[in-house]
């Protein structure tokens, strides 16, 4: 039941992000073609500025979330509504808290803009990501309820729904209107429709949630364990803030604001890709806590040799993928003003590669609830990651900035890994970092070959673009299939997705 319900959230997931992105893709290209290319960085840039008051959230809901793990496996729904009453509450503080912050941070928006001209209204333009923001946090409490008891494919219609009409709609406003602020309006009213219909579906699906108002108040041990999870997290908030979502910032005030613009065309594709894998990896974290909760220690870490696997050669594949095709697809899409240098591209996919392969580790460390071993890492994190990049922008630019941020992932992508061997799997870390290590030189040794070839080929752009991607599909596919076909890891993931597809076609 856990393989399946697992199976039946990442189809869901895949159904709504293939639409999601497709639309997103489609609308950012006609974004480009209407408007000014400063209102593309602006764009980028607010979404990460706002991410600075999503730290007031400082990790409640990872913590109700892993909560609610033992409650819905013995079917304690007096627990739940305990649980789902909290998080109302500490919900509707959050959102309290992130209105009055935004608002305070309104006067200083300039100071994260090298240059201003060119963006008209943009203290109305942050007042409705403001809006957006606030009202995902309070009607967004219950999704989690419906995510820990391994249900999320059941609201996926609806996210669909609201995704298409929401697009669609901005798209028509665009070539109507070509009105930037209109655009937004209508992703405010969409974010409240479906915001609304999942929260009516969710209560349906579990009707105890119209009494939480009159559950009792969760006792003080349940209030402690909850209250230390979110101490831990809250640090790792402002880690993964920092690491994830700096980036904008620092170029748009050392570089400027245009440039925000070029390089969220490369995160959005990037991200477009990495949201297909990280379905695959989050919709197993309910799974894993069940999984902890059996106590069989020698079946994690198999399950966990399996993900890392999968996570690998999802991820893996990829970032070759990207790699080689990410510059001639841009520049036919786009424009030519639009490309990066390979140099860039590269430090950007060395990024992408080494925060994908590490979110199996993050993942497990989620499901077990141990937060605390590590809480003072990510402030460490942060600050080397904003030192650095501020420090190096001044002499490399955006590669300098993509720089100082790979090399403060460096102590997550060691630190995590560590954490999980040994409160978790209860193994040797040195499993771990071989493995690791043979996953990279695979990897390398499958972007050299990729690289000798396409030198060898130019051709038309478009031409290129298929070329490019034909290849680097192929080749890391094939060398990473030779090097592990004999491994445990490989043949029971082999195993694992020859079973499923004998339920799915049975079942059809």
């Amino acid at each position: 039941m856990r393989t399946l319900n697992s199976l039946k959230n990442i189809i869901g997931n895949f159904a709504n992000n293939i639409v999601l992105n497709l639309l997103r893709f489609i609308s950012r290209i006609i974004f480009v073609k209407v408007l000014s290319d400063v209102y593309l960085g602006v764009n980028g840039l607010l979404s990460n500025v706002l991410g600075i008051l999503a730290l007031a959230e400082l990790g409640v809901g990872t913590a109700i979330s892993y909560s609610l793990y033992k409650p819905l496996a013995d079917g304690n729904t007096e627990e739940c509504k305990s649980l789902m009453k909290f998080y109302k509450i500490a919900y509707r503080v959050i959102a309290l808290v992130v209105l009055i912050l935004g608002l305070i941070l309104l006067p200083f928006l300039p100071w994260f803009i090298k240059d201003t001209s060119g963006i008209e209204n943009l203290n109305i333009i942050y007042l409705i990501f403001l809006a957006n923001m606030v009202i995902g946090y309070l009607f967004s409490y219950k999704r989690t309820l419906i995510t820990a008891d391994q249900k999320n494919y059941k609201i996926t219609p609806i996210l669909i729904l609201s995704n298409v009409f929401m697009t669609v709609f901005q798209i028509v406003i665009l070539l109507v209107f070509k009105n930037y602020i209109l655009y937004l309006l209508v992703q405010t009213l969409f974010v409240f429709i479906e915001n609304f219909a999942v929260n009516r579906y969710i209560t349906k699906e579990y009707p105890y949630l119209r009494e939480i108002n009159g559950a009792k108040s969760l006792d003080k041990g349940e209030l402690k364990e909850i209250k230390t999870n979110i101490k831990a997290l809250m640090f790792h908030k402002i880690g993964n803030y920092v690491l994830t979502a700096t980036d904008n910032l620092v170029i748009s005030k050392f570089i400027g604001i245009v440039t925000v613009g070029i390089y969220s065309n490369y995160v959005m594709i990037h991200s477009a890709v990495s949201s297909f894998i990280y379905t695959f990896v989050s919709n197993v974290t309910a799974s894993f806590g069940n999984l902890i909760a059996e106590g069989n220690k020698e079946k994690r870490f198999k399950v966990f040799k399996e993900m890392d696997f999968i996570t690998y050669c999802l991820y893996g594949v990829s970032t070759v993928c990207l790699l080689f095709t990410f510059n001639p697809f841009v520049e036919f899409v786009f424009g030519g003003k639009f490309v990066l240098p390979f140099a860039v591209v590269l430090l950007i996919m060395i990024n992408y590669y080494l925060v994908g392969i590490n979110q199996v580790p993050i993942t497990v460390q989620s499901a077990a609830g141990v937060y605390k071993y590590d809480r003072y890492v990510p402030i460490i994190e942060a600050v080397l990651n904003l030192t650095l990049s501020i420090i190096l922008v001044q002499f490399m630019g955006i590669s300098g900035i993509l720089l100082g941020t790979l090399i403060s992932y460096c102590l997550p992508l060691i630190i995590k890994p560590f954490i999980v061997f040994k409160y978790v799997l209860f193994k040797n870390i040195s499993l771990y970092f071989k493995a690791f290590l043979k996953q990279f030189l695979t990897l390398m040794l499958s972007g050299l070959i990729v690289f000798l070839i396409l030198n060898f080929i130019h051709v038309d752009v478009l031409l290129q673009v298929i070329i490019n991607f034909i290849i680097s599909l192929v080749i890391p596919t094939i060398i990473i299939i030779i090097v592990y076909n004999k491994t445990e890891e490989f043949n029971s993931a082999k195993g694992r997705f020859i079973y499923l597809f004998n339920k799915m076609r049975k079942r059809v």
